[in-house]
């Protein structure tokens, strides 16, 4: 059942987001609702069966990120872009630059400091696994 499943989410997104298929045309001729077809869509991207990723120019930062490092004579300097002004969508996009940040630096031998609160959270909320040889944490790890 849950191949069937599977395959089903698969083979609706490839008409949704390969074949330009509207939701209704793919009801219609696979002979379901339209419903369905978009809890299958949710479902395949929840299994990471597709996964979404948007080229935005405007949030290449490199320019402006060189330009503090330079005036400021600091090491390195990441911008997080969000679409929307609110708390929220702020600190989801800073917690998952930092994270892409931490993973990009984090080397074998590191030690990692970890300390509480928010910010700290939701950055570990966004950390993608990586194997290092004796890596270290310190502080609340566990």
């Amino acid at each position: 059942m849950k191949d069937n499943k599977e395959r089903l989410s698969i083979n609706i997104a490839k008409l949704y987001y390969e074949s330009d298929y509207s939701q209704q045309k793919i009801a219609e001729k696979l002979n379901i609702s339209r419903p369905t077809v978009s809890r299958l869509l949710q479902y395949a991207k929840d299994q990471k069966f597709v996964q979404i990723n948007i080229i935005d120019p405007i949030k290449d930062n490199s320019n402006l990120e060189q330009l503090l490092i330079e005036k400021y004579g600091l090491e390195d300097v990441k911008i997080a872009y969000t679409p929307l002004d609110t708390r929220e969508e702020i600190k989801k996009s800073i917690s998952a630059k930092a994270a892409e940040y931490l993973y990009s630096i984090t080397k074998d031998g590191d030690i990692i400091g970890v300390s509480w609160g928010l910010t700290i959270y939701n950055l570990a909320l966004n950390l993608k696994p990586k194997m290092l040889k004796g890596a270290q944490c310190q502080g609340s790890c566990q």
